[in-house]
């Protein structure tokens, strides 16, 4: 069995799924970046910057309003420093802004709160006397108009502000959802990879061991069979022969005392047909049970296919079917070259009995790899393929079976010896036909090669 076809498509189905993977990560990766760069682009305070803002401006306004009320000279000081604090503090926003339009709204908060300073530093006077509360509320209403613009400015801020932080969700829920794709993408990738892998290996490795383990088993136990089947074919050939032979002479004594072209030699005729009917059955059925053991030769396969081309392109002539040979030079195999051509002759036999009306018979040797004795190895080829009626799918199953024929004169041993032939060699003997197209019969033998 060759699996690269399997492996090839498993490499390239894992390619796939892999460039699937990459893409939806770096389409990820991309979408976390994008988060990471805007999540430290908004500091602990970059939501609440217009709040810190406007809650400063009305610390300083509370300053200031107490320093109207007691002219305490540390109202002053602490005006002078939270102004200067948070003059500095708008200014750093305003470089480090993160859009356009905080950026926009931090510059024209730093120059209304400009304003606002130059505004209020007048009623930081000392030399003014302490405020009536009438002048006070006058102080205080001062201090709001004056703080105005700086809040309204904040209230925009607080709205960008809000955006911001709302587009900064909407990014982390896309950037979490390409997550969660990926993570799905991933988990059904690694169920299908490692389903595929499982499948793959099953297919390249357990199954085809489970198959040659289920046919040594096979093999096994019909040779145990054909080796009980050798000891009593041994002894039953032995029987039916001494009677065989002792019928067969007095038929042919009989038959001289006889007369010419009468009802009694029409029956002997008859008789001595069918004995040597079950003479050919008896010694096929020996030869299947107790085959000969090979006398191994490297051979060349062109020989063998021409010797039988020789021996029945003549005949086959006549019947109006063409013998062709497809040889390639150099091909040698070990074998018996008596037992190989026998294997040839009953195919090349069997395939002319397919074709009433004439067709082709071709001869084929090649090269190429087959599994043969439980590894895949270099194998010689050699294929008779013939033009015939085809077998029909029940037949092929048990074409190899000892005593199944579908000839009504058939010993049905021809095949069973063939295929017996052929495992001796170490080879095997395999068969594909179609109905009303042809038939191809097979002949693995293992390369000298190898």
């Amino acid at each position: 069995m060759n699996v690269r076809p399997r492996s090839y498509g498993y490499a390239m189905a894992t390619l796939a799924l892999l460039l699937v993977v990459g893409w939806v990560g770096r389409h990820t990766w991309q979408e976390l970046r994008h988060l990471h760069r805007s999540f430290l682009s908004l500091e602990a305070d970059s939501f609440h910057l217009s709040e810190y803002v406007e809650a400063s401006v009305r610390d300083l306004s509370e300053t200031v309003w107490r320093f109207d009320r007691r002219r305490n000279p540390a109202d002053r000081a602490a005006f002078q420093r939270g102004s200067q604090d948070l003059k500095q503090w708008i200014r750093v926003r305003h470089d480090t802004a993160t859009t356009p339009q905080q950026s926009q709204l931090m510059g024209k908060i730093e120059s209304a709160f400009e304003v606002y300073v130059s505004q209020v530093t007048p009623l930081l006077d000392e030399r003014t006397q302490p405020g009536t509360p009438a002048s006070a509320i006058s102080v205080q209403e001062s201090l709001e108009n004056t703080a105005v613009p700086i809040l309204e400015l904040c209230a925009k801020l607080k709205a960008a502000e809000r955006a911001a932080q709302a587009q900064f969700m909407r990014d982390s829920q896309r950037a979490l959802g390409w997550v969660q794709q990926l993570l799905i993408v991933a988990l059904t990738l690694l169920v299908v990879l490692v389903g595929t892998g499982v499948v793959a290996i099953y297919r390249g490795v357990i199954g085809p061991l489970r198959v040659e383990l289920g046919e040594s088993r096979a093999r096994a136990a019909r040779q145990e069979k054909l080796a009980s089947l050798g000891t009593l074919a041994a002894g039953v050939a032995h029987e039916i022969r001494n009677p065989l032979t002792a019928i067969n002479v007095r038929l042919h004594i009989l038959k001289k005392s006889l007369q010419e072209n009468s009802s009694e030699q029409e029956d002997a005729l008859v008789i001595g047909h069918e004995i040597q009917r079950l003479e050919r059955i008896v010694q096929d059925f020996l030869q299947f049970a107790r085959p000969g053991e090979p006398k191994l030769l490297i051979v060349s396969a062109d020989s063998l296919l021409a010797k039988v081309h020789s021996l029945f392109c003549a005949q086959l002539e006549k019947a109006s079917i063409r013998l062709n040979v497809e040889s390639v030079p150099d091909v040698w195999v070990l074998g018996d070259p008596h037992q190989i051509e026998q294997v040839l002759i009953n195919l090349i036999q069997n395939a002319a009995e397919s074709m009433e009306k004439g067709g082709t018979i071709t001869l084929r040797v090649r090269t190429g790899t087959a599994r043969l004795a439980g590894r895949t190895r270099p194998v010689v080829i050699i294929e008779v393929n013939d033009t015939g009626t085809g077998i029909p799918p029940e037949v092929q199953k048990r074409m190899f079976d000892p005593f199944f024929t579908t000839k009504e004169e058939g010993t049905g041993l021809g095949l069973a010896i063939a295929a017996r032939i052929i495992e001796t060699h170490g080879g095997a003997l395999e068969c594909r036909s179609q109905v009303n197209r042809g038939t191809t019969f097979t002949i693995l033998l293992p390369d000298t090669k190898s």
